[in-house]
């Protein structure tokens, strides 16, 4: 038997795991923000000047009558700054995350390096950083927010200090002429090689401005989150001074060893979101055992029956069962979006099949059901058979992305940490 996926078309969706969200993205976004408030996607502090920039240009030319926007301003300094460490072969072992379009912004010529040309995902990326960034800075108290988007946002004097230290203690027009007059629409002369370390990815910023960073991650930002993100801050800071050979999993292991003992709330909130974490990257395990088994057939589908009687497909379910049951014995944080719960109970109590049917009835974008069948089919959408590329679509995006089972924020943090303490 065939079966059609349906009449509309399908769009490409890239790495698909940071596009599949099972409809839990409010729960993501929650686990996320309960474990490490006000950081968002917040790894590097480099980032941070790039929105600031873009932001402190839009208010300017808004200032002189002329309508701007902030985040195309912020993503042409990104897409400028990645643009010239890749020409330049900068890249540095371990952070490779700070790097954004390594594909498409090599190709690219230095003549045509326009802002038109690099900003809002012409060649660049279609999924901007300031995506994730950017609600770090209203927390961090660096700007002042009407609402949550970027192009509300104004830099308040704390957001002037942080600039003019990172920039080496300059004003913007002082440290970076010939910037101001490139996102205006002028050209770029590759030459200006100069003003580009203060604003690479790889470069660090000066001490004093990492020092302003450290003291705004323990005394700005929303007074509800601030105790959870000072308490990791410090604890992170005096483990790093004792062992500052920690890294990855290691150091996050023993921080959060550590925060057990001081501050037993703050790491229950740790547990609770690196439960839910690994629960949620189990359940993507999962479908991909299903995707690989469909993608074996003739006819990309299976019924849920004959799916179950696989073996390794078996033996990932009951793994996720397990991990739902140890975050389902974890009292459940308040405020938690309404319909996790019944999700998890399912995960602990339903047998195999029924637990089957709910991740793929929650997929939609490489498996679906066909419940007009007895036997509940599961169809696999023919562009995403595993290992192969779907035919004629545009390429993928050229972000780095985090590990769906991985509590990032607190990695983040970790990685920020270490950032402020390494010299200059």
């Amino acid at each position: 038997m065939t079966y059609n996926w349906g009449i509309i078309e399908h769009d490409h969706l890239g790495r698909l795991r940071s596009r599949r969200d099972l409809d839990f993205a409010a729960v993501v976004r929650f686990a996320n923000e309960h474990s490490v408030p006000g950081l968002a996607g917040l790894s590097f502090l480099r980032s941070i000047v790039w929105s600031l920039i873009g932001i402190e240009f839009a208010t300017e030319k808004r200032t002189n009558g002329k309508q701007v926007s902030a985040m195309v301003m912020a993503e042409g300094v990104e897409a400028l700054a990645c643009w010239y460490a890749i020409d330049a072969n900068q890249a540095v072992e371990g952070y490779a995350n700070r790097i954004r379009g390594a594909r498409k912004l090599p190709r690219i010529k230095a003549k045509d390096l326009t802002l038109k040309r690099l900003a809002r995902g012409r060649g660049y990326v279609s999924q901007p950083i300031r995506m994730g960034m950017g609600a770090c800075l209203p927390r961090l108290g660096l700007v002042d927010a009407a609402n949550s988007r970027f192009n509300s946002f104004e830099m308040n004097d704390r957001g002037k200090e942080f600039l003019k230290l990172a920039l080496g203690n300059q004003e913007t027009a002082r440290a970076l002429p010939k910037l101001g007059t490139w996102l205006d629409g002028g050209t770029w002369d590759k030459k200006n090689t100069k003003q580009m370390s203060l604003i690479s990815p790889f470069e660090p910023i000066p001490d004093e401005a990492r020092k302003f960073f450290s003291a705004l991650m323990t005394s700005a930002g929303d007074p509800a989150g601030l105790p959870v993100r000072r308490c990791l801050w410090r604890a992170c800071s005096e483990l790093l001074s004792e062992k500052p050979g920690l890294e990855g999993d290691a150091l996050v292991s023993q921080l959060t060893k550590r925060v057990q003992t001081t501050e037993p709330a703050v790491a229950a909130r740790l547990i609770w979101a690196d439960g839910f974490f690994s629960t949620y990257g189990a359940a993507f395990t999962v479908l991909e055992q299903v995707q690989d088994r469909l993608s074996a057939t003739d006819t990309n589908s299976a019924t849920i029956r004959e799916l179950i009687g696989y073996g390794e497909l078996l033996d990932k379910l009951n793994e996720l069962k397990a991990k739902a049951q140890s975050l389902f014995a974890l009292p459940l944080p308040a405020s938690t979006p309404p319909g996790f719960e019944a999700f998890l109970h399912i995960l602990c109590h339903g047998d195999s099949t029924s637990i089957l049917h709910e991740l793929i009835s929650r997929d939609g974008t490489v498996l679906r059901l066909d419940e007009e069948t007895r036997s509940l089919g599961v169809i696999l959408h023919p562009d995403h058979k595993a290992n192969t590329a779907p035919a004629g679509m545009p390429e993928a995006e050229d972000d780095p992305t985090a590990e769906t089972s991985k509590l990032y924020r607190l990695y983040n943090l970790c990685s920020l940490c270490r950032e402020v303490q390494e010299k200059a």
